[in-house]
């Protein structure tokens, strides 16, 4: 038998073999992909709430004693807003420490994020906590 006739034989069996790997491996390419994006998100969520918990931090290091948790509260939710992280529930809480001089204000922001568009990838709800701590100013115009 020809060399020529044996190799068509053995392609003629490998038909088709392309296009069932590209069926069974295209979904899992997808959700890789879907994956890479979510966990960015997640990223990127996280990096918000960083910084909205700096600013309610450096807010409330500016105002007397009394006025720090509204103003901690009320910076917090402004900046989530301009920084486009929506969360389904949020909680400030803020603890001021003054065993040391000068005192020091701790906010501590927790969102719990909205998934209405990554149902698929989260089915259970996704917590992000950030945390930051500012000097209170002693110079501030109301102490």
């Amino acid at each position: 038998m020809p060399i020529a006739k044996c190799v068509r034989l053995v392609r003629s069996h490998d038909r088709g073999s392309m296009s069932v790997e590209a069926v069974l491996l295209a979904p899992i390419l997808v959700l890789l992909v879907l994956f890479v994006v979510h966990v960015g998100r997640l990223g990127a969520a996280q990096v918000r709430l960083v910084t909205v918990a700096d600013h309610a931090a450096r807010a409330a290091s500016l105002v007397h004693p009394r006025a720090m948790h509204a103003t901690a509260r009320s910076t917090a939710l402004d900046n989530l807003m301009q920084n486009g992280l929506t969360c389904e529930s949020i909680s400030v809480q803020v603890q001021i420490t003054r065993q040391s001089d000068p005192g020091v204000v701790r906010v501590a922001v927790e969102c719990l994020l909205d998934r209405s568009s990554l149902d698929m990838l989260a089915p259970v709800p996704r917590t992000l906590q950030a945390v930051s701590s500012e000097v209170i100013d002693r110079w501030r115009v109301d102490s």
